[in-house]
């Protein structure tokens, strides 16, 4: 019995959907999205869930993103760090986001610094391409 496939295993569609699986599966494997959250975060990142929940909210009223544009971006932490000083605890987080299917527009960055004191505080916020407020006071 001959058994024949309509694409054979060297066909490029067959090779295309399989290194996009094995990019996701490899992406997936050293980044982690809290559920609230829809920055990527590496999986050893010093930045809890509760911090990552408040940057992205941080994202989603601070920054002129509209709603759809927020949905088709992407958002990585590309650098994050953590430090105590007395009671309080100093993330300083750095976000990429990118637009991945239109690669004339360059990435916005955004930095942000949050306090954990018991409560959360942004005491920092900068961004590129993007505007980004403080808020009042």
């Amino acid at each position: 019995m001959n058994a024949t496939s309509s694409y054979p295993v060297t066909h490029p569609r067959v090779v295309r959907r399989t290194a996009m699986l094995a990019l996701t599966l490899w992406a997936s494997a050293g980044f982690a999205a809290p559920s609230d959250s829809k920055i990527l975060f590496a999986h050893d990142t010093p930045v809890p869930p509760s911090v990552q929940n408040f940057a992205w909210r941080v994202i989603e009223t601070r920054c002129s993103y509209q709603s759809f544009e927020r949905e088709q971006r992407s958002f990585w932490a590309f650098r994050t760090h953590a430090s105590r000083i007395a009671e309080r605890v100093i993330y300083s987080i750095n976000i990429v986001s990118t637009l991945t299917w239109k690669k004339t527009e360059p990435p916005a960055i955004i930095e942000m610094t949050v306090v954990d004191d018991g409560g959360m505080q942004l005491t920092a916020l900068h961004s590129s391409f993007i505007a980004c407020t403080l808020p009042p006071g």
